[in-house]
């Protein structure tokens, strides 16, 4: 699957783009062949904000990949400052500390026999940018089967780390079939521990077990690290993204660069399905497609053309993706909400996403009004008022997009 290196035409999603973003999307690789080159020497002949474009590459997370290239490429043209270069340095550096507390963490689970995969972080900068320290990262994502918490809980606080959240027994119970993942932290370092890539509440579900039979490793440092075989890197980051709903260019960068392994496409589509994560994928591509310039097989194209809903989802993320100004806060997480119900496999997939996520409580409910465990289900009427404060917004966007 090759990743394309031309940009975007006029009469994509994205419209007219600015030199800053074309300088951004060209430099969102590790390797910037003689295209892209042209491509960044003619927006810099034109004229470039530079400010202007570290603050696009800081809020997609690309600004390691953007310094990298520039000073390689254009150390005359490009005014890095000083600020500019001690932030990399710590980047670099805290990539490098990251890397090495992943060790320790897989080293200490594998002698306690928890079999664990590194996800995301350290890994999958390993894996997609033959570097650690080309990707922005800020914790630790582990990805381990839902029989092992207990133990793998143990290891993390022998090693110094602290759950974030002090949870009764009861809501602990209850967080394993709400929640995918759990925090901790040592004061440096912070990790998720999954037993699950998304929550419950939304629909897309992976076996542990075929995850690991189908793992590979990759090498950091001189260690071999376990994680997700070819596709199913893809198809994870695919869903990473697609619950998010895709903020970042970061994100889809580094979905297109999986792309670029020799991947079976004929898996790709019946584990999507087996997943509930058909649409999640068709989102993935369109963007990739649309944004990177990425070819698609066939099957998917055609599937893509024919599905309204992840054409006008698709076409919504990529105007938000290049406006000047972020999100809505203030109706974003309804607006969110009301796509993610669209972006179901299948009708039945959403109204059980809806209603677990409707009346399953968590640590936001738990940390904003204390209850004995007795009074335990109290919390689903709190939960269940939440959401309906917020049921007319997400109807309305629901509405609005038909």
């Amino acid at each position: 699957m090759a990743f394309q290196v031309l940009l975007p035409k006029s009469k994509s999603i994205l419209g007219e783009l600015t030199n800053e973003y074309q300088v951004l999307l060209a430099c969102a690789r590790p390797n910037l062949e003689a295209e892209q080159i042209e491509q960044v020497r003619s927006a810099i002949a034109i004229g470039i904000d530079w400010d202007l474009l570290g603050r696009h590459a800081e809020r997609h997370g690309l600004s390691p990949l953007l310094f990298r290239n520039l000073q390689r490429h254009f150390p005359l043209e490009f005014p890095a400052p000083q600020d500019q270069r001690q932030k990399s340095f710590r980047h670099h550096v805290g990539n490098l500390f990251l890397a090495g507390a992943l060790l320790r963490i897989l080293n200490a689970m594998r002698a306690a026999g928890i079999r664990a995969l590194a996800y995301k972080g350290p890994a999958f900068a390993g894996l997609l940018y033959g570097d650690v320290t080309l990707r922005e990262m800020s914790d630790l994502d582990i990805l381990i089967e839902p029989t092992s918490i207990p133990a793998a809980r143990n290891v993390l606080i022998e090693l110094g780390y602290q759950p974030a959240f002090t949870l009764t027994r009861k809501q602990e119970e209850v967080r394993l079939s709400y929640d995918c993942e759990s925090e901790f932290s040592d004061g440096k370092v912070l990790v998720d521990l999954h037993w699950q890539i998304t929550p419950p509440h939304l629909a897309p579900r992976f076996s542990f077990a075929a995850l690991w039979q189908r793992r590979r490793n990759v090498t950091i440092g001189q260690n071999a690290v376990p994680t997700f075989s070819a596709e199913d890197t893809a198809l994870v980051l695919a869903v990473h993204g697609g619950k998010h709903l895709w903020p970042r260019l970061s994100w889809l960068a580094d979905f297109s660069l999986s792309l670029q392994s020799n991947l079976d496409w004929s898996t790709i589509g019946p584990r999507a399905q087996e997943a509930r994560a058909g649409r999640m994928l068709l989102l993935a591509l369109a963007l990739a497609r649309d944004i990177f310039q990425v070819q698609i097989p066939p099957e998917f194209f055609t599937a893509l053309e024919q599905d309204d809903v992840v054409q006008s989802i698709t076409e919504d993320i990529g105007k938000k993706l290049f406006a000047d100004n972020g999100p809505d806060a203030a109706n974003e997480s309804s607006v969110r909400w009301a796509s993610l119900f669209r972006l179901s496999d299948s009708q039945w997939d959403g109204m059980r996403s809806a209603a677990r996520f409707a009346f399953s409580s968590g640590p936001r409910e738990w940390q904003s009004v204390r209850l004995p465990d007795s009074l335990f289900g109290f919390y689903r009427l709190l939960r269940v008022a939440a959401v309906l404060r917020q049921a007319p917004t997400v109807l309305f966007e629901n509405l609005r997009a038909r």
